[in-house]
């Protein structure tokens, strides 16, 4: 999920500073597209790319700067690498403070796919992206609440490298959220957002999703979400199962209803992801992707290698 971060095994550098990362690399077959279709594709963010992040604390202060490489063309960007995090978070009891760039609340899923049991992502959508503001956060024990102030909501289109709009003056986003763990094995999240979007009246973001563990090595997580101009309504719907310490396996049920002139998708499939050693997994993937409104029915399956540090 986008509230947690990069789960890796962090290289402590000294007692102010540390630093974490991934690299990623992967084969897939995609057919269904008349680019793709039956060809070998390795390029895109949830298929290769590497991120190096430094980590700096001194007394109540964290910071925390990123940077991301990957394929621009196949990503949509004008730039192959960029600067992701960029930010100082300023905590004193539960209360945290935190000004800079980061990345929203919004969505059971991490931006960061290594974080999650597919490569791919599903069909849930939800606007939350890497942006300039502040935001507050009371961090209890079992119950988180914030809200955030940056300069754009709405994901940015046109190239930019995961960032906001860069301007204050009359389409400032604003995200809030509510994290309830008080429930042994149950985690319940219910975020919001709002952009005064040029050219719209406003574009409303809502996004509520539950986990439960029933056993340590079963749990189901359920999504719905919607973004104006985008969907009526997305969900998620996944169930992942540990069989062992090295191996576990997920299946995802997911769908959107678009909006205006935007087809409805149905997708499922199945993946596994083996860990060879602390730092080092492998990831497989099984996906089929139905749609109307004349877009094409997708089908893919691909098998990616993790190296976390």
């Amino acid at each position: 999920m986008a509230l947690a971060s990069i789960a890796s095994a962090e290289v402590k550098l000294d007692d102010y500073f540390s630093i974490d990362g991934y690299a990623t690399g992967a084969a897939t077959v995609t057919e269904g597209t008349a680019a793709n279709d039956k060809e070998l594709v390795d390029t895109g963010r949830v298929y290769d790319s590497f991120l190096f992040a430094l980590n700096g604390k001194y007394e109540n202060f964290t910071a925390r700067v990123s940077l991301l490489a990957l394929d621009g063309t196949n990503n949509g960007l004008t730039q192959d690498a960029g600067l992701l995090d960029a930010y100082v978070t300023y905590k004193v009891g539960e209360i945290a403070i935190t000004g800079g760039k980061y990345l929203g609340w919004l969505g059971y899923e991490s931006f960061h796919s290594v974080n999650n049991a597919f490569i791919s992502f599903s069909q849930a959508t939800y606007a939350s992206p890497y942006s300039t503001g502040a935001k507050v956060e009371y961090l209890g024990e079992t119950f988180s609440t914030g809200i955030s102030v940056r300069d754009s909501q709405i994901s940015t289109a046109g190239g930019t490298f995961f960032e906001g709009d860069g301007e204050f003056s009359d389409d400032v986003g604003y995200e809030a959220y509510v994290l309830y763990t008080g429930i042994k094995g149950l985690t319940l999240f219910a975020g919001a957002g709002y952009e005064d979007v040029n050219g719209f009246e406003g574009v409303y973001t809502w996004d509520v999703w539950a986990s439960y563990a029933f056993t340590d090595k079963l749990s189901v997580a359920a999504e719905v979400s919607t973004t104006e101009e985008v969907t009526q309504y997305s969900w998620l719907i996944q169930p992942s199962y540990a069989v062992s310490d090295k191996l576990s396996v997920a299946a995802r049920l997911t769908g959107s209803d678009g909006d205006n002139a935007a087809g409805d998708v149905i997708g499922y499939g199945a993946a596994s992801t083996y860990t060879l050693t602390k730092n080092f997994s492998v990831k497989g993937e099984i996906t089929k992707t139905d749609a109307t409104g004349g877009a094409p029915d997708v089908f893919s399956y691909a098998i990616q290698g993790i190296l976390k540090f």
